[in-house]
Parts: C-alpha cells; structure tokens; sequence
C-alpha cells in the first residue's frame, strides 16, 4: 500500500515530517507494509515553476497511491492562494472525492459526533465571474451549483455510514429559506434516501439556527450532513468544540473508487512556521483517519490513545497549554505509543 505525503507549506512542513516515524512503527507492528513518498507540490515550486498540481500528477495518484496525507498549503508570497486551489481543489475535483468527513468530539464528552461535508460543488464549484472597472470589481458573481446525481450517491453514502456505525440521529443543514433552489433539491433527496435507513431519525436546520443550538449544546447531535459551504463552516465550530483547529483533522473521499486524502485542517499558520511550537495533533490524527480507511483501525487506536495521553503533559504545544515543540510532543506520543504496542500483548509481525 502506497501512501502520497504532501507537506505543503508553513507548519504543514513541520507536522507532517514529525508524524510519519509514528506511521512506520505501526506499519512495521502490524504488518501493513505501508510505503510512502514525498511530493514537493507547493509555494516553492509554484514560485519556482508555476507548477501547482504537475499534468501527470492526477493519473499516478489514482493509479498508485489510494491514499494521501497532505500537510497546509498557504503562503504570503502568493496572496491569491493560486497553488493552494490548484492542488486542494484539483485533488478533490479530479479524484472525485466528494465525501468530506470531520468527526469532532466537544470537549468533556466521550462520543464523537460524525460530521459529513459535501466536497466539490455548491459555491466551491468555481461558476462565476467579475466584471471590472479600473483595478477593483464592479460587478462580482458566484453561483451555488448542485446535480441531483451527487447530492443523491453523497447523502446515499452518509446515511448508510452513519446507520452501520450505530448511530441513530442526523441532521441535515441547509437554509432553503434563503437559497430555494439548491436547498429544495438537498432537503427532497435528503427526505427520500432517509427512507431507506428506517434505524435513523432525521431532522433540519436552518444553517443559522443550527450553529447557534451546536454552540450551546453539541449533545443532542450524532450526525450532521451538509452542503459545501455550510459544511466548511460547521466544521469550524466543531474543531473550536474540541478546543482549536490544532486537534481536528479530516478525509476526503471517493466511495467508488476508494482513493482518499487525509489531513489537519489547520493552514500553514505562517505567522509560527519555523518556530518549532506548530501542534502536530491534527496531522498524527489525519494518520489515524487514514488507517481506519485503509482497513487498520487497530493500528489507529494506539496512536489515538498516545496522543491523547501525550496532550496532557507537559511536552504539549503551547495551544494545548504545554510548553513542548513539535518535537517533545511527538517524542511523547512514541514514548507511550512504542509502550501502549508493548503492553497489548500483540507480538510485531516479521
């Protein structure tokens, strides 16, 4: 199994170098003969060549690498994020990775709550245009657009992922008092896929309405569906619930084809890059997210374990209220990792 790392740019240079050495001791564990390579796609060489996602990059990920581990992408030296939508966008477009995942689990619970962003259409679609006056746009226009036929395989995946993992309520988020259009069409298949999954009890909010009840009370919450946009922003909330965006990480996948991009949901932070203190968290649970894709949630929940232990001592990152690096934190966590595999009376494959 072949895994494409991209560190990208800032921190994301940072974390991802720092979490693979906990991959390849739970590769060599269990035996999953795990195998990475890293791709040097990002500011440097859109700078260098204004070369974002190179022509041939598409058809070798989908033929050789079902999984993908990316870092940050975002650099003040290229304001317009033109290589960060290059690569995010055309990695998610071109392998049709339409199914955003970000479980988060609010703070002083135990449960996490599954929550499923749509991830190549709605306003991100990219339909739209400016006309201008002088230097600055007149006129600016994006369209919100949506096919029945995604909408419909998106919700079919969600519900059918939510009933098998045992969870009994979801909740769709929309604001079809506002935006009809799109809003019918994804409360319509919304309400007849729902039929199907007669084990779960749906309901809808306002986008608005929703955020405002999820900040006072995530509890009564177990799935939550969503449309791109109101998903990007959901999101956010339940990374700030968990207790900042240094702690959520998120998948990006291609039911059918099973092609996968995994990674934190943090930026590039450039305002810390360099200074060794960037949390590394998020990235090491974009690798447990990986695992569990690929089939290997035993290796994943040891390196879950050891990074929740790790967050709180002392060796944490100053966000999490340590006055560790990104290098002691993650010291700690294979400190407690290379212990939690010893004691589990699992013996390493050969």
């Amino acid at each position: 199994m072949r895994i494409a790392v991209i560190p990208g740019d800032g921190i994301g240079g940072e974390v991802v170098p720092a979490v693979l050495p906990a991959l390849e001791l739970l590769s060599d564990h269990f035996g999953l003969d795990l195998s990475y390579r890293i791709f040097d796609w990002g500011a440097e060489r859109w700078l260098a060549e204004r070369v974002g996602l190179p022509a041939d990059a598409l058809d070798l990920l989908a033929s050789d690498y079902p999984a993908i581990l990316l870092g940050a992408l975002g650099d003040p030296r290229i304001p317009d994020m033109a290589h960060g939508r290059d690569i995010l966008l055309g990695l998610r477009r071109g392998l049709d990775l339409y199914v955003n995942y970000r479980p988060f689990t609010p703070r002083g619970s135990d449960r996490a709550i599954a929550l499923f962003r749509e991830n190549t259409q709605g306003l991100y679609a990219g339909v739209g245009g400016t006309v201008s006056h002088g230097r600055l746009p007149a006129v600016a226009i994006d369209e919100c657009v949506y096919t029945r036929e995604t909408v419909e395989k998106f919700l079919r995946y969600c519900l059918r992922t939510l009933s098998e993992s045992g969870r009994e309520r979801v909740t769709l988020v929309h604001k079809s008092n506002a935006v009809p259009h799109t809003g019918r069409l994804w409360q319509g298949v919304f309400r007849a896929e729902l039929a199907n999954f007669p084990n779960l009890v749906g309901s809808e909010e306002y986008v608005d309405s929703f955020c405002y009840h999820l900040v006072r009370d995530p509890s009564p919450y177990e799935g939550i569906v969503a449309s791109n946009l109101f998903g990007d922003i959901v999101s956010d909330i339940g990374a700030a619930l968990m207790g900042g965006l240094g702690l959520a990480a998120s998948a990006s996948v291609c039911p059918e084809t099973g092609s996968a991009l995994f990674e934190p949901v943090h930026g590039s932070a450039p305002d810390i890059a360099g200074r060794g203190i960037a949390n590394p968290y998020a990235a090491a649970t974009a690798v447990a997210l990986m695992l569990d894709h690929l089939g290997h949630p035993r290796a994943a929940a040891p390196l879950r374990r050891a990074l929740a232990a790790a967050a709180r001592t002392d060796s944490a990152t100053p966000d999490l209220g340590g006055h560790g690096t990104t290098g002691t934190f993650m010291a700690e966590v294979m400190t407690r990792l290379e212990k939690d595999l010893a004691d589990d009376g699992t013996e390493p494959q050969a």
